[in-house]
C-alpha cells in the first residue's frame, strides 16, 4: 500500500483554475454572515474587505468546511461529532519519510504525524478530542529531543475535523457538501476523496434540479439519498471503528498489531483489495 503527499496548495490552485475555466466567478476575501431562502431565490449577505455585500441567485451549495454555523442557523442542524486537529509546518533535519504515532502520550483515540514536504520543511500535526494545544506542544519537544526539528517555538493552526455528517444535508434552495457536511472518514479524518465523490453527486441532481427549474427541498432529496448511497455503510462502520479505536489501551493497541502480524492478518490484508486509503468498511470487517 504506497500513499503519497498531495501539495495541498497546488491542488487547490489546479481545482480552481479548472472551475474558472469552466466559467465560475470568485469573490474572494468574503465572510458569508446569512443566507436568506426565498420563495424563488436565495440571498446570500457577506462582509468584503469589510463592506457589507449581498448576492442572489436561484440556489446556493454550502462548501465553507466545518463549523461556519450557517447549517445551524438554516435548519439543518450541526455535525453530530468532531475532534480538534493542530498543525504547524517546521524546520526538519533528516526526515524523509511520513511518521505516524499513536498513543495516548501525543494523539489520544485519535494519531499524530510528521509528513516532510521538501529536504528541509514537514508538517506536523495531531489531531485530539481535548486539548490540542496541550498535546501539540508535547508532541513538539518530543520531536525536538529526538532531533528531527530544529526549533519547537511554532504556533499551530487548529481546525475542527467532522467524524459523524450532518443530520440533514439538503432545504429548498440548498445542499450542503464536504466537510460543512460532515462526509469525511470517521477512521482518519480525510475529506478530499469524499467530498469529491459528494460533489459529483451534488452537480448531477444539480443540474436535473436547475433543468426542471424545481429546487425544492423534495426535488433536492435525491442529492442526500444518492451520497448516503454511495457513503452511508462506509461512514457508520468507519464511525463504529473509530469509537471502538478511542477505548483502546496503549497495551491493548500493542497487543491487536502484534496478533495481526502472528496471525498473518497484516500480510492478507496488503495482498487483498479490500486494503484502500479511501475505502475502509470492507477491511474493518475483514478483520472482525
Amino acid at each position: 500500500l504506497q500513499v503519497c503527499i498531495i501539495d495541498r496548495a497546488a491542488f487547490d490552485m489546479a481545482m480552481a483554475t479548472r472551475a474558472q475555466g469552466r466559467g465560475v466567478e470568485y469573490v474572494l476575501s468574503s465572510l458569508v454572515k446569512n443566507i436568506e431562502v426565498g420563495k424563488d431565490k436565495v440571498k446570500v449577505e457577506a462582509v468584503h474587505q469589510g463592506e457589507k455585500s449581498s448576492f442572489e441567485a436561484r440556489m446556493v451549495v454550502i462548501a465553507t468546511g466545518f463549523g461556519s454555523g450557517l447549517t445551524e442557523r438554516l435548519g439543518l442542524g450541526k455535525v453530530g461529532d468532531f475532534v480538534a486537529g493542530a498543525q504547524a509546518e517546521v524546520e526538519t533535519k533528516g526526515v524523509d519519510e511520513i511518521e505516524i504515532y499513536f498513543g495516548q502520550e501525543f494523539a489520544p483515540g485519535f494519531f499524530a504525524w510528521l509528513v516532510p514536504t521538501s529536504a528541509s520543511r514537514a508538517l506536523v500535526g495531531l489531531a485530539v478530542r481535548r486539548s490540542p494545544g496541550l498535546y501539540f506542544r508535547k508532541l513538539m519537544s518530543s520531536l525536538l529531543a529526538e532531533g528531527k526539528i530544529v526549533s519547537a517555538e511554532v504556533k499551530p493552526r487548529y481546525r475542527g475535523i467532522p467524524l459523524k455528517p450532518l443530520a440533514k444535508t439538503y432545504g429548498d434552495r440548498l445542499i450542503v457538501v464536504g466537510d460543512a457536511a460532515g462526509q469525511v472518514k470517521p477512521t482518519t479524518g480525510g475529506g478530499i476523496y469524499y467530498g469529491l465523490l459528494c460533489a459529483d453527486i451534488a452537480a448531477s441532481n444539480l443540474h436535473r434540479a436547475l433543468e426542471t427549474d424545481d429546487l425544492s427541498a423534495k426535488s433536492l432529496a435525491n442529492y442526500e439519498r444518492g451520497w448516503k448511497s454511495k457513503l452511508g455503510r462506509e461512514l457508520g462502520i468507519g464511525y463504529s471503528a473509530r469509537r471502538f479505536y478511542e477505548r483502546l489501551s496503549d497495551s491493548n493497541l500493542d497487543r491487536i498489531v502484534d496478533i495481526m502480524k502472528s496471525s498473518g492478518i497484516e500480510e492478507a490484508l496488503h495482498k487483498t483489495d479490500d486494503l484502500s486509503p479511501d475505502w475502509h468498511g470492507a477491511a474493518m470487517l475483514r478483520l472482525l
